[in-house]
């Protein structure tokens, strides 16, 4: 077995040790050979040399050869010095511990037990010759000054050896102690990596659900109540595009200081996801508290954030699950609060909602439309409707709005505003809305082929559609496949999407446009009903919302509403189309108005496409 590799350290200490051994040998022949032991003298000069040796042999990094050299030397030379003079009776046997302490210090454990076994020979060769009287019973060497130096140096090279040794035990220890610190360190450094948010300092998702598995096993056996609190921030995508992401750190850091500040020390604040925060209540005994905390969430929320200098207001939406009410376990609770925040967000935000149980039905049903909805699109299942828009004028047919039908293989027909939310969410209304676009053009292309003239189509586009930037795309892959002319299809936008985004859907608007497809804003009136902005787009005509259309002749409200749409439509230059006209009295009015065209059951509902075509023919025959 090899000796493991000398550290700088114990390279230092072994040459120290040997200038004191050469220093005490030196001693002892001076003494020697002033008391005219020659013989002595001489060993121990030949000990000498041999230390000078290892010491030459440590300074080129030989350090284990000059242990060796150093350990067999001094158990020679021992042994030869008793041999020379009185046997066990001289000093040299007190030097045994020091070699001891000095090749345990330096040696290895093969070196150490050979020199015990060779201390134990020495022992027992020396009784045997003190038995066969080789040192012929001297009688023992009057006392004077040399015996007490020798045994003197003797004790301070093995105290000496003895201080070495617990000196660098001690400073092990120091380092073994210190590297225990930094491990500890380290540990906590990785349990807080583990369990806590680098940027809030809050607990974590893991953190959290073990916190909340201790809150729900007290309040089992306390009989209390647990809330578990989902809060997402409002827009926060918006501040961290528009201010930058140190600024959105910056917006998370202060919302969970101020949320730390709106529970009790027992309670759990964490932070599970970029800007949802999750707030864990204990031993609660009734809803007040909950309430309670979330108006203090809600005021602390509701003052400005000072962000790179600039104030911004910042909305919650935050969704409660409380146990055992909503459930007892963990996981449970956590996914019934996400379900309450998603529902408080879907209410119109800056709102709190607790979980109730047709949330989960909610959450059932939209899963299963979800998944019928894109068998639908591979199985022919969606229909498209249209309902006939007239000219009020002379009563022609000037065309069809292209309405979505859902007939499911089980459920029969799922209304459009069941489904259309589902595929808005999901990320299935960008595939809707292509088929809608490619099956109304080419069945308004085949109109033409029927012999039904020139009828229009108009086609509700979802916000999401423009937002994916690929509108113009689905268009022109739309006229293309059906040959379909341009100024046959008319696209219907809501006034928010104009809102939300002014200056790309504009330039989108104006291409459209220019290439001959008209434009009209649905359902106009319930929204920001603003002039100005009509004036920055290509917008054709305003479709004024069936609700005003409907309470007409009920309420004069309405009718002035109605009445000032038209005219504010004319000064724009723009047409007007009336949704839901039921009656010939509010048909008169519309037309007194202004109007140009209407739609609605006074005519006809929306219609298969079968039936919509024996619809304009016969209509075309009474009018012809």
């Amino acid at each position: 077995m090899r000796p493991p590799p000398f550290q700088p350290q114990q390279q230092r200490r072994l040459q120290q040790l040997l200038w004191v051994l050469l220093a005490v040998f030196g001693l002892l022949v001076l003494m020697n050979l002033s008391s005219g032991r020659m013989r002595s003298a001489g060993l121990e000069g030949l000990v000498m040399l041999a230390l000078a040796l290892a010491l030459h042999w440590n300074r080129r990094e030989q350090a284990a050869r000059a242990v060796g050299l150093t350990v067999s030397t001094l158990m020679v030379g021992l042994f030869a010095l008793m041999l020379n003079n009185q046997g066990l009776y001289d000093e040299a046997p007190m030097a045994f511990p020091a070699l001891l302490l000095f090749t345990g210090l330096f040696g290895f454990r093969r070196m150490f037990w050979a020199l015990v076994a060779s201390m134990l020979v020495v022992v027992a060769l020396l009784f045997h010759l003190h038995q066969l009287d080789v040192f012929h019973s001297a009688p023992v060497v009057p006392m004077d000054w040399r015996r007490p130096f020798v045994i003197g140096l003797i004790v301070l090279v093995t105290g000496l050896f003895a201080w070495l040794l617990t000196s660098d035990l001690a400073q092990a220890m120091r380092q073994l102690e210190s590297e225990k610190r930094a491990l500890e360190e380290s540990h906590a450094r990785i349990e807080v990596l583990a369990q806590r948010d680098s940027l809030t300092g809050l607990p974590n998702r893991a953190l959290a659900r073990d916190r909340l598995g201790t809150l729900l096993r007290q309040a089992h056996r306390n009989g209390c109540m647990v809330a578990v609190m989902f809060l997402d921030l409002d827009n926060f995508k918006t501040i961290n595009d528009s201010l930058g992401h140190a600024a959105g750190d910056d917006l998370l850091c202060q919302v969970a200081a101020k949320l730390r500040a709106c529970v009790r020390e027992t309670d759990t604040v964490a932070r599970v996801s970029g800007d949802e925060f999750l707030i864990l209540l204990g031993d609660l005994q009734d809803e007040d508290a909950i309430v309670a905390v979330v108006a203090k969430v809600t005021h602390l929320l509701g003052r400005a954030f000072v962000l790179d200098g600039i104030e911004v207001l910042v909305t919650a939406s935050l969704g409660i699950a409380v146990a055992p009410r909503d459930g007892a376990e963990g996981d449970v609770l956590l996914k019934n609060a996400d379900m309450a925040m998603y529902q408080a967000k879907d209410s119109g935000r800056n709102t709190f909602c607790f979980f109730d149980a047709s949330m989960n039905e909610s959450v059932v049903e939209h899963l299963h439309i979800a998944s019928g909805l894109r068998a639908a699109l591979s199985q022919g299942e969606l229909q498209l409707h249209y309902q006939p828009q007239f000219d009020l004028r002379s009563g022609r047919i000037l065309g069809a709005e292209a309405l979505l039908r859902w007939k499911h293989p089980e459920l029969g027909m799922i209304p459009p505003g069941k489904f259309i939310p589902v595929a808005e969410r999901s990320g299935l209304i960008n595939e809707v809305g292509a088929w809608v676009l490619q099956q109304a053009c080419r069945e308004a292309q085949a109109w033409r082929g029927q012999g039904l003239g020139a009828l229009n189509v108009a086609v509700n586009v979802s916000p999401l559609q423009f937002r994916r930037d690929d509108i113009e795309r689905e268009v022109a892959k739309a006229l293309a496949a059906s040959g379909l002319s341009a100024d046959a299809l008319e696209l219907e936008l809501t006034e928010s999407l104009l809102v939300a985004d002014a200056r790309n859907i504009g330039d989108v608007l104006q291409r459209l446009s220019a290439q001959g497809v008209r434009i009209s804003i649905d359902d106009f009136g319930t929204g920001y009903s603003n002039l100005g902005y009509l004036r920055r787009f290509a917008v054709h005509r305003l479709k004024i919302d069936q609700s005003f259309v409907r309470r007409m002749r009920a309420n004069a409200h309405d009718e002035g509403l109605v009445r000032a749409i038209i005219e504010m439509a004319h000064c724009l230059d723009l047409q007007t189309v009336a949704e839901g006209v039921e009656d010939v009295e509010t048909l008169d009015r519309l037309h007194a108005f202004g109007c140009e065209i209407g739609q609605g059951f006074h005519w006809s509902p929306a219609l298969p496409a079968e039936a919509f075509v024996a619809f304009v023919r016969e209509r075309q025959v009474e009018v012809g």
